[in-house]
């Protein structure tokens, strides 16, 4: 029986080319497996990997084009940008998930903006995400709930504290009025529980996850016991380097060298090639240091260990400063302001922002030419 022919069918072909010049390739390394990498690329060069909290898509693509090797997700930011609640702990479990879903469509928004952009010449870097799991809501298996929805999400590393998440605060002292208020902390084998739990989360979906101990010991202390210190931080190092956790952070309330010379020297006194991560925070007086002609840099820090290096809110104070200077302007002078801005924008050192252009910025061009290529009318 002789085969029947074929009906012809118009606009069924896929634009398989048309479409290669609008969508960057994905990159097949796994963001774990890439944060791992560049994390011990700079250790073994007694070296370090800076960065600063990305608090929603705008902020990840402008960070991605700007060539950021890696994006964190800052808890204190998602509390305060997200919610308008301070760093204790209050908004929901699950919504650091929610923000790591968002920082990825600004990277991929970037990738295939630019790679349109530069005709297919440019292809950017995936800057793997870190994130803020905070005391991990609850216990240990809280604690692999949330990390195996970050996982999911394609999070590249998670921190965990040693906090009570039934009574956490910020990463700093808080006061009470004139008062030093100690950070809640749980047991060690408490911590340890839920570090264990996230590893096992990794473990159970597959993923090359790094895992980031973070101690408050320097100015917490258990429930009845008197304030810990750099020792007691030093043996939760200790013990987080035995469990196989890749990085260890201990918060410091200073801007003084001694404390992390002495955290890093005690916990690598046994773990030597021990990798360590330093909150670059702008809580602390690092302004005045500079003023007095004391601050440290960031190669000092890496030379003692500290690998990982991240501000936790920088953008958050780099955009209230630029909003606060702005809004102000405008709500005096109206259409002034905003051919000011313009103006400062054309004026500005090294070249216009990559905002200046805020559709192309958007990539709509290629959003156009996508609809044209799809529908066939291109």
């Amino acid at each position: 029986m002789a085969a029947a022919t074929r009906p012809a069918v118009q606009d069924a072909t896929y634009p398989r080319e048309d479409i290669a010049r609008l969508l960057a390739p994905p990159e097949q390394e796994h963001p774990g497996t890439k944060l791992r990498r560049l994390l011990t690329e700079a250790n073994d060069k007694g070296s370090f990997l800076h960065t600063v909290g990305a608090y929603d898509a705008y902020t990840a693509a402008i960070m991605t084009r700007l060539g950021f090797k890696a994006l964190y997700g800052s808890g204190w930011q998602l509390a305060a940008v997200k919610n308008m609640f301070p760093d204790i702990g209050v908004y929901h479990s699950h919504q650091m998930v929610e923000l790591v879903q968002e920082l990825w469509k600004g990277i991929e928004g970037a990738r295939h903006t630019h790679y349109y952009d530069t005709e297919g010449k440019e292809l950017l870097s995936v800057p793997p995400v870190f994130v803020d799991m905070e005391a991990g809501f609850g216990g240990p298996t809280q604690t692999f709930s949330l990390a195996t929805e970050l996982v999911r999400a394609r999070a590249a590393g998670v921190h965990l504290e040693n906090q009570d998440p039934a009574d956490r605060t910020c990463g700093h002292i808080v006061n009470v009025g004139k008062a030093k208020r100690d950070k809640v902390l749980v047991t060690r084998k408490e911590w340890l529980a839920k570090l264990k739990a996230i590893r096992a989360a990794a473990e159970a979906g597959g993923s090359d996850l790094v895992i980031i101990a973070r101690t408050d010991s320097i100015d917490g202390a258990l429930p009845g016991h008197s304030s810990g210190g750099v020792q007691m931080a030093v043996e939760d190092g200790w013990a987080a380097a035995e469990l196989g956790c890749d990085v260890i952070w201990a918060e410091f309330n200073n801007v003084d060298i001694d404390q992390p010379q002495a955290f890093a020297e005690g916990v690598r006194k046994y773990y030597p090639n021990q990798m360590l991560g330093f909150n670059l925070s702008p809580s602390l007086y690092w302004g005045k240091a500079k003023n007095a002609g004391t601050l440290i840099t960031n190669q000092q820090l890496g030379s003692l260990g500290y690998t990982l290096q991240f501000s936790t809110l920088f953008n958050f104070r780099t955009a209230g400063l630029a909003l606060d200077k702005g809004l102000r302007k405008f709500a005096k002078q109206g259409l002034d302001a905003l051919a000011d801005l313009q103006n400062e924008e054309e004026e500005a050192a090294g070249g216009p922002p990559m905002t200046r252009m805020h559709q192309k910025f958007a990539g709509m061009n290629r959003w156009l030419i996508l609809e044209s290529v799809l529908s066939g009318k291109a």
